[in-house]
């Protein structure tokens, strides 16, 4: 029997660091949020489960990581440098992990602007046109789409320096429009489409200060186009939901928790596995981590389907 391919979720790490902090990055909504890092964030956010997180990734062995945003928080590249450091520790290959900016990658305009979190983790983005992969043509290159086995990555940004202390997101016109395009291809239908993204495409949580605004124009493309899977991060917790697809189906819409929170045992930090057999529908696997035992262990007592 073929072993099903394993896709691995990890979202929302909030790598920390403040080296090479200049005086300007003090002001305004950064300063507010080194504030928040240095009274909240450092205590609720532990580095140190994200090596033991590294250690449970070798063991589980799967074909592909995807991280989906907030890699940061307060958007310093010195925050990213650990987020790469992390990423080289995992010891695969940049072709083997998909990894896109979550709101705090994103936290003031210049670093939009700049592109830099793009250039950073390039490698990680990287499409192949000989193998049919593409970019959008927004500034920054979203959407994408990667082949890795049997999946179609579907990677969008739904991120935007908001000017603001919310949290809130938008994909934006111009990436809906090109998503629906990506999704209909015939070599991405061929596939088992999976559409990555940071923000909730549902309201699941909080108030509009904090939830993708454009969330209904999305809803929309994949009641026409459809997909098999939508994953997100954001909200620091396990979430379910589904979307309507084409003709009454049903899109499951997975939301995994932080991989470095360290608080209550249903929020600590933890990931998700996705399994594709070659046939029917996947099954995921929540991994939390134990604190007796310093180790992650599955969450929940057997694979749960994923059926629409």
């Amino acid at each position: 029997m073929t072993r099903p391919f394993r896709l691995a979720h990890v979202t929302d790490p909030h790598f920390r660091s403040l080296d090479g902090l200049r005086f300007r990055d003090l002001l305004g909504k950064r300063g507010v949020g080194i504030l928040n890092v240095a009274v909240n964030r450092r205590r609720v956010h532990r580095m140190e489960l994200l090596e033991v997180l590294a250690r449970d990734l070798a063991l589980e062995r799967p074909d592909h990581v995807v991280v989906s945003g907030d890699l940061s928080n307060v958007s310093l590249e010195s925050e990213w440098r650990e987020g790469l450091r992390w990423l080289a520790s995992l010891g695969r290959s940049s072709e083997d992990v998909t990894v896109i900016p979550g709101n705090h990658d994103v936290y003031v305009p210049e670093v939009v602007a700049s592109g830099t979190f793009e250039r950073m983790f390039a490698a990680y983005q990287t499409v192949r046109s000989e193998r049919g992969e593409r970019a959008g043509s927004t500034r920054n290159g979203y959407p994408f789409v990667r082949f890795r086995g049997p999946l179609a990555l579907i990677a969008l940004n739904s991120c935007l320096a908001t000017r603001d202390l919310g949290a809130w997101g938008a994909i934006g016109a111009e990436q809906l429009k090109a998503v629906e395009a990506m999704l209909a291809l015939p070599e991405v239908r061929v596939r088992r489409r999976v559409v990555v993204l940071h923000h909730p495409p549902v309201k699941l949580r909080g108030g509009e200060e904090r939830n993708l605004r454009d969330r209904v124009g999305l809803a929309e493309v994949l009641s026409r186009v459809g997909a098999d899977l939508v994953i997100h991060g954001h909200d620091h917790r396990d979430e379910r939901a589904t979307l309507p697809g084409p003709n009454g189906s049903q899109i499951p819409v997975v939301g995994a928790g932080s991989a470095s929170y360290a608080g209550r045992p249903d929020h600590r930090a933890r990931y998700n596995i996705y399994d594709f057999p070659d046939s029917g529908p996947p099954t995921f696997v929540i991994r939390s981590h134990d604190i007796p035992t310093n180790t992650f262990r599955q969450a929940i007592a057997a694979p749960a389907p994923l059926a629409g």
